[in-house]
């Protein structure tokens, strides 16, 4: 597995339409390291996703 997501909230990534990593604040001590996918899922909708280096876990960006 290279680290791009497979699956969001159940369903199916169709493709991966944009990647890229923000490093942040590597100079306090809470760090953000994250590696960003935008994303097109099975049911067609968009969404952004992002693994958190520093803690080793996925999460959904929502929108404002």
């Amino acid at each position: 597995m290279d680290g791009t997501p497979v699956r969001v909230n159940r369903l199916a990534v169709e493709l991966v339409r944009e990647e890229w990593r923000v490093v942040d604040r590597w100079w306090t001590e809470e760090p953000v390291s994250r590696h960003y996918f935008e994303v097109v899922l099975q049911s067609g909708e968009n969404a952004v996703v992002f693994r958190d280096e520093e803690r080793s876990c996925w999460f959904t960006q929502r929108g404002a």
